[in-house]
């Protein structure tokens, strides 16, 4: 997510590969797109690692996490937060590989757009 010109602060990075300055956030919900929990971060942070200590803290904040067996993420988290998932709780992590509809070069995968939608709302009505 880009920031303004002036935006300042802890939570505010630059990311070299895709030459941005920005946030960026990250958020758990469940399948029925109920937010779990979220944060902002600065765009530089590596993901997988930011994950282990997201997921950590928000596990002992919701004692519905202790039921959960199967997470949904995308390539960035596919590494050591998959293993740290799996060798702490036991939780398998899952790539959404099914495409359910192509147009173009464009590809809906199950369950992959969750969190975005909810961005995608959150960012609609913003006083939230």
């Amino acid at each position: 997510m880009k920031n303004a010109a002036t935006a300042t602060g802890a939570t505010v990075g630059f990311d070299a590969g895709k030459l941005v300055k920005g946030r960026k956030r990250m958020m758990l919900t469940d399948k029925l797109v109920n937010v779990l929990s979220s944060r902002v971060l600065p765009v530089n942070a590596v993901d997988g690692l930011v994950a282990i200590i997201f997921w950590d803290e928000v596990t002992a904040a919701h004692d519905l996490l202790g039921q959960v067996q199967v997470v949904f993420v995308d390539s960035s988290f596919n590494g050591v937060f998959r293993e740290h998932l799996a060798q702490r709780y036991g939780i398998r992590v899952k790539k959404p590989a099914h495409i359910l509809v192509e147009k173009a070069n464009f590809y809906i995968h199950a369950w992959r757009w969750i969190v975005e939608r909810t961005f995608a709302w959150l960012s609609a009505n913003r006083r939230l």
